[in-house]
């Protein structure tokens, strides 16, 4: 990617109903190398309409789509919320017979958790939420909803893709913040926080929402700004293109802890 500039736009998904959403944008650009945050981070529930438009994501933000058309501008969406579900659970659905029986841990049932969801638990020791047995099934039918609307009307590509060394620079991916903090209401990490902007406080969904925008910073910043994202493993690769890749941050390779 060859980008002078960077937007990071966060969103911390509620459900449905919820009043909890939280949206953050900043930019990054390769001259100043330093994170601008653009209006203040905010929490809102969905419009009338049912639906989040890029519009209402940029609000406040004084940033808009004719910038975000420039060729040389990367624009990526972290979302924190599933942008899939697990292939043996789709398939299960889909009358497809199944060979699963009781695993030796929760995290090893394919129809609940994702490899993804695997890889998270096996590098962090933590478990995230499952979309088909957890109550984030509601935040992850509504975020998958949304990113397909932005494929389809705003030319955004949902990450892994096949193609995904091709230039893009409309992006989306999954991005999980609890990676960065030591519990769910605090701090971000102390490489993070101080890219953070200082109108969010530690346990709101704004604050995550930034988290989230920091994530997408970090893809295009390709480790200028912050530490690398991990892509998928190449064992994984066919079976993340069904089930979707939670980005995480590569520390290990950075010497972090």
């Amino acid at each position: 990617m060859n980008y002078t500039k960077v937007i990071g736009i966060g969103w911390d998904v509620g459900g449905w109903m919820g009043t909890n959403h939280g949206i953050a944008v900043c930019s990054w650009d390769t001259a100043s190398k330093k994170v601008s945050w653009h209006g203040t981070p905010f929490e809102t529930g969905l419009p009338d309409s049912g639906i989040l438009s890029l519009d209402k994501l940029l609000s406040g933000s004084e940033i808009d789509e004719n910038l975000l058309a420039d060729n040389d501008t990367l624009t990526v969406i972290g979302i924190d919320a599933p942008l899939g579900f697990p292939a043996e659970f789709i398939n299960l659905l889909n009358g497809q017979p199944s060979q699963i029986v009781k695993p030796e841990k929760e995290i090893f049932n394919p129809l609940a958790y994702r490899a993804a969801d695997q890889e998270i638990y096996e590098r962090f020791r933590k478990k995230p939420l499952s979309a088909s047995f957890d109550r984030i099934g509601n935040n992850a039918t509504l975020a998958i909803a949304h990113a397909r609307r932005w494929e389809r009307e705003n030319n955004f590509t949902v990450y892994p893709t096949k193609i995904e060394e091709a230039d893009m620079n409309r992006i989306i991916i999954e991005v999980y913040p609890a990676l960065v903090k030591s519990r769910r209401d605090g701090d971000a990490a102390e490489w993070m926080i101080k890219h953070m902007p200082g109108n969010v406080f530690p346990g709101t969904d704004a604050y995550d929402a930034c988290i989230c925008a920091l994530y997408a910073i970090a893809l295009g910043s390709e480790g200028q700004l912050l530490p690398k994202l991990k892509r998928p493993p190449e064992h994984l690769k066919d079976l993340v293109m069904q089930e979707g890749w939670i980005y995480y941050f590569d520390l290990e390779n950075e010497g972090i802890s």
